[in-house]
This record gives structure tokens, C-alpha cells and sequence, in this order.
């Protein structure tokens, strides 16, 4: 009989794993998060301040999928910026329903292990250049309705220099 419970402690190879995915999640939540901004920010006025809040609210419990069909639907990104946002979709869902589960052989092996870790890790990485093309969109638009934006970014550039 199975004693409940039992499991395998993880080797050092798995724990590296884990830590790519968990890496990649993070960097695609964020980018999820960024996304739902650029939404709200873009379909409300500032004065809509309580308007806002609510979208933001649901709007951050929709799918990354879902959030995409509406940047589409109301073309409230760049078509390239679209496109890639597509793109990262496929690799979020592949991440998420399948790279354990469909590559559980291949993690035997040494050369396999690291194909899937570089492909993990290029999730995080296309996950955070999407969400800095996502913020550099939204300065442009929010500049574009004449709110100086400059203090923000020499916060930015303060965070991001130290």
C-alpha cells in the first residue's frame, strides 16, 4: 500500500526547474498587470478615478487571453505589440499546461533538461520586454494627453540604477 503523503525530495537539477518556472510565471503575471492598466488607463479619463478602480479590479481577475482579445477588439495596442502578445499567450498556456507534464522523459536528460530551461527562461524574458513596451505605449499616450510624465521617469531611472 502507497503510504499518503509520500513524496520524493527534489534534486537539485528540479529545483533549478522550479525556479525558471517560477521565474517566468512571476514575469507573466506582471505582464498581465501591466496589460490590465494599459486597458483601464485607456478607456477611462482621470476624473473616473472610481470608474477606474472597479475596471481595474475586474479587469485583473480576466486571463491573459481574455485581456488580449480586448486590446484587439478595441485596438488599444500597436498590431506588432498585439502580435506579440499572442505569441507570449501560446508560450504562458504551454508553460502552464504542459512543460512538466509533456517533458517529463526528456528531464532525465541533461541536454533536454536544458532546452526546456532556456525555453522557460525566454518566457521570462519576452514577458518583461512586453511589459516595458506596454509602459512605453502607455507614456506615449498619457504624454500624448499632455500629463508630463517626467517625474515619473526619474523615478524609473532612480529604481533601475541602483
Amino acid at each position: 500500500m502507497v503510504e499518503r503523503n509520500r513524496f520524493k525530495k527534489a534534486s537539485q537539477k528540479e529545483i533549478s526547474l522550479y525556479t525558471f518556472i517560477g521565474e517566468s510565471l512571476c514575469a507573466v503575471q506582471i505582464l498581465e498587470d501591466a496589460l490590465s492598466h494599459s486597458i483601464v488607463l485607456k478607456k477611462t479619463e482621470p476624473e473616473q478615478k472610481i470608474e477606474a478602480d472597479k475596471l481595474l479590479e475586474k479587469q485583473r481577475s480576466y486571463t491573459l487571453g481574455r485581456a488580449i482579445r480586448i486590446v484587439k477588439e478595441e485596438s488599444l495596442l500597436p498590431k506588432s505589440l498585439e502580435k506579440e502578445l499572442s505569441e507570449i499567450l501560446t508560450e504562458r498556456n504551454w508553460l502552464i499546461h504542459k512543460s512538466i507534464t509533456h517533458n517529463r522523459i526528456e528531464l532525465e536528460s541533461d541536454y533536454s533538461r536544458t532546452k526546456l530551461i532556456h525555453r522557460i527562461k525566454n518566457i521570462a524574458i519576452k514577458a518583461h520586454n512586453l511589459q516595458i513596451l506596454i509602459e512605453e505605449d502607455l507614456f506615449e499616450y498619457v504624454e500624448n494627453k499632455g500629463i508630463d510624465m517626467s517625474r515619473v521617469k526619474a523615478e524609473i531611472d532612480k529604481y533601475y540604477s541602483k
